[in-house]
């Protein structure tokens, strides 16, 4: 048996659908024997990942699938093992760098960090 990394495309459906265009990239983990049965299962599961649901308006929610994008053989998984990685050219790098310090803080509010693992600006 072999792991695959597996992107999935859909489109965000709200209500009668009069609002801006969302879609979801995700990326998730499959495990086959090969290419073919790791498709085939990825496809086959791709509907039940996200149940509709209503919004605070009333809507109901639903992720329409599109498409398996991409699949990726991959080593088995380890602890601290890379899933992805995504090259930033950002155009404003001060603003890009202030978005990544207030998602640092966001992530120690909320999961009440002791330690200074995450302090990648403190030097």
């Amino acid at each position: 048996m072999k792991w695959f990394l597996v992107r999935y495309i859909y489109e965000i459906v709200c209500g009668d659908g009069n609002y801006k265009p969302q879609f979801d990239e995700q990326l998730r983990l499959m495990f086959a024997i090969d290419s073919n049965e790791a498709f085939f299962k990825a496809e086959l599961a791709a509907e039940n990942f996200h149940p509709p649901f209503e919004n605070c308006y009333g809507e109901v929610v639903t992720w329409k699938f599109i498409c398996v994008a991409d699949l990726h053989e991959i080593q088995a998984p380890e602890d601290g093992a890379e899933i992805a990685s995504i090259m930033h050219e950002p155009i404003d790098v001060a603003a890009f760098l202030d978005q990544v310090e207030k998602r640092q803080v966001f992530l120690k509010e909320r999961i009440q960090l002791t330690t200074t693992e995450l302090d990648c600006f403190d030097n």
